[in-house]
């Protein structure tokens, strides 16, 4: 027979969205994949209202060109692979939110140049933006 808990969790207390708003700060990896560049990010979780936006955004555009497209009873032309590169670059960007150890001061389109550079950072970007291990209270 289990005893009744003399306490209870507030259930309300979760909150995954406002812990990824909060940010999250990591070093840029050079494009071996090992050496520290030096260079420090700020970057929002996956659940962030912006990035959820910025998602909900581009596959409400492509759902429509689907729509019209049908509708005109054409095929959707697939993206092209510098449209799908350009479309990542703004995937990474709309996650990060400053820096640290830059002579520049933080600018979305500096950042933009930055990453289209360097798509190994696109990848880095993400990748920590997805991880909510990075976004909990534990860290």
């Amino acid at each position: 027979m289990s005893t009744p808990e003399t306490s209870s969790i507030d259930i309300l207390t979760f909150d995954a969205v406002k812990a990824c708003e909060n940010g999250f700060e990591f070093q840029l990896i050079g494009e071996d994949g090992e050496t520290k560049t030096g260079v420090f990010l700020t970057v929002l979780g996956k659940h962030a209202d912006p990035v959820n936006k910025w998602i909900n955004k581009t596959i409400n555009d492509t759902t429509k060109a689907q729509i019209m497209a049908m509708r005109k009873q054409k095929n959707v032309d697939p993206k092209s692979l510098d449209d799908i590169k350009a479309q990542n670059i703004e995937a990474a960007l709309v996650r990060v939110v400053g820096w640290r150890n830059v002579k520049q001061e933080f600018t979305k389109d500096l950042m933009r140049q930055v990453l289209q550079r360097n798509p190994h950072f696109v990848d880095q970007i993400i990748d920590t933006s997805d991880d909510l291990a990075n976004f909990s209270k534990a860290q």
